[in-house]
């Protein structure tokens, strides 16, 4: 039989039941105290006062190894130097910085070289022309490089011997022949010129800037998560810190109610409403018990890129105190959408995806020009029976060859290189309007994240105010209840609205805390602290 194991929620349950001891123990005296229990998980202090939620302790820090204590800081950096799916994409730059220099190679000289033996055999066709064996050996060896003007020149030095069988009066039986040449062909129309020839190096560049903003994009919104991810736990943790201080309030009622019931000032049926008040509160308190956990593991994701157990085992308390200025943000939303066109990393990647089809366009339409090339050539050589006296000859110079002409091609209607003109242009109108409303759309960004900030700073000072109201509303009802006044429902009302005002208040300032967070996104400026 498998071992069973202990479910998720058995440490709230134990809270649950120190609470409910504690409960019967202020009915009754007889009830012993639950020894087990910490003496900051009393649900109320001599008096019958609440319980400050600080001092409640949260199951999820009390099991296992003791948590972890994190700063909203600290999660930042662990996240942009942990996460596993911001690592992958932090290696596309450099994938795209090996096709820069795949591109830059088409201008590395190249060596090049052959050799050869052969023979031939020519018939005997009169007296004065015998049969002939001609046996040769030669090859060549060269450099040859592509200029960034488009140009392409070539260096060759090419060696022969070559042996006759038979003699003929004036043609000796053994040449040796040594040849220097030199060819340089520079396009003057189609090709020509650095903007044609480095076109695949300008458009390597932009992609490369591409990537990059790219990834500057992934930081920011990996961040965002976090931020969103650090502070969604916060709010898990202190709902739940609510619904515990909601259960010592119902708990407290019960106990009230019970002792009315003593002094026979209320029927037994009137303790009904107090417990099925109480079990609701329970159950409200197990849920959220459940989603600490959950939002836990969601930021354990994003902060964290190891294979531990630990991982998974060890709880995350999050420090960093939720109070802060809770003002409307000064900045003027001009400003603020000033920086963000200059910073957002999307900005950056839709105008090089301009400058990308500009350098696409240009090219295509160079190549509705015709194919004009300079050519030259010069070559020297020498021939003689010996080989030293032919080497002598071609270093010298002393035969020189030279030629210098224009090569011309261009296709008849060139209706490819029209349509790839006008496809380029398609492309770049396409690109300025994506641009266009990208900017539109930070705009856009930024100032609903400026009103939303403002918006949330009213929302927590009315938040408090509601809270206060709810506080002292049931004080009242439970005061008219205790003079019989008031009525056990009207309490659990007061009590259910408490509960919600207090949420609410805790939801806007968590709301403001992401909020300047997503200001900070949306003007690209969200960083990892220093």
């Amino acid at each position: 039989m498998p071992q069973s194991r202990p479910l998720p929620c058995l440490s709230a349950l134990l809270v649950l039941a120190a609470f409910a001891a504690r409960g019967r123990a202020q009915q009754d005296p007889a009830v012993p105290t639950n020894p087990t229990v910490p003496p900051q998980a009393k649900p109320t202090v001599p008096g019958g006062a609440l319980q400050e939620p600080s001092t409640i302790p949260i199951p999820t820090d009390l099991g296992g190894e003791s948590p972890l204590e994190l700063r909203l800081d600290d999660a930042l950096r662990f996240g942009r130097q942990n996460n596993l799916p911001l690592r992958a994409e932090e290696l596309t730059p450099l994938l795209r910085s090996h096709e820069v220099r795949i591109a830059e190679g088409f201008f590395e000289p190249e060596l090049f070289g052959n050799a050869d033996l052969g023979e031939t055999k020519s018939p005997s066709s009169n007296v004065f022309q015998p049969e002939i064996v001609r046996r040769s050996a030669g090859g060549e060896l060269g450099i040859r490089q592509r200029l960034a003007t488009g140009a392409l020149y070539e260096v060759a030095f090419a060696p022969l011997r070559l042996r006759q069988s038979a003699s003929i009066s004036g043609f000796p039986s053994r040449l040796y022949t040594f040849e220097l040449t030199g060819r340089v062909t520079q396009p003057l129309l189609r090709g020509a010129w650095t903007d044609s020839a480095l076109y695949d190096v300008h458009a390597a560049e932009e992609s490369v800037s591409g990537a990059k903003a790219r990834f500057q994009q992934s930081v920011q919104d990996t961040l965002l998560q976090i931020v969103v991810a650090y502070w969604e736990l916060v709010f898990a943790r202190e709902d739940w810190l609510v619904n515990a201080q909601a259960l010592e309030l119902a708990n407290e009622q019960l106990r009230i109610t019970n002792e009315r019931i003593r002094v026979r000032e209320l029927a037994e049926r009137d303790r009904v409403f107090d417990e099925a008040d109480v079990a609701r509160r329970q159950e409200a308190l197990i849920r959220a018990e459940n989603e600490i956990r959950r939002r836990e593991d969601e930021l354990r994701e994003l902060l964290f890129g190891e294979r531990d157990e630990r991982l998974w085992t060890r709880g995350i308390r999050p420090i960093t105190p939720i109070e802060t200025a809770f003002d409307a943000p000064p900045e003027d939303w001009r400003d603020a959408a000033k920086r963000a066109l200059e910073l957002r990393p999307e900005m950056v990647v839709a105008r090089s995806a301009v400058r990308a089809a500009e350098l696409a366009w240009e090219e295509a339409s160079r190549g509705l020009l015709p194919q004009l090339d300079l050519v030259g050539e010069y070559s020297t050589d020498g021939t003689r029976e010996a080989s030293p006296d032919a080497w002598r000859d071609a270093t010298d110079l002393e035969y020189p060859d030279w030629r210098l002409g224009l090569q011309f091609s261009i296709p008849i209607g060139n209706s490819s290189a029209r349509a790839t003109r006008d496809r380029a242009l398609v492309a770049l109108e396409q690109a300025r309007r994506q641009l266009h409303a990208t900017e539109i759309a930070v705009v856009r960004e930024v100032r609903a994240a400026l009103r939303d900030l403002a918006t949330l700073a009213e929302s927590v000072r009315a938040a408090r105010e509601s809270q206060r109201l709810a506080e002292t509303q049931l004080d009242t009802s439970r005061e008219l209840l205790r003079v019989g006044r008031g009525t056990i429902f009207e309490v659990q009302q007061r009590n259910q609205e408490l509960l919600d005002a207090r949420r609410r208040l805790l939801r806007n300032q968590l709301d403001y805390r992401v909020g300047q967070s997503r200001l900070e996104h949306g003007m690209g400026a969200l960083r990892v602290p220093e």
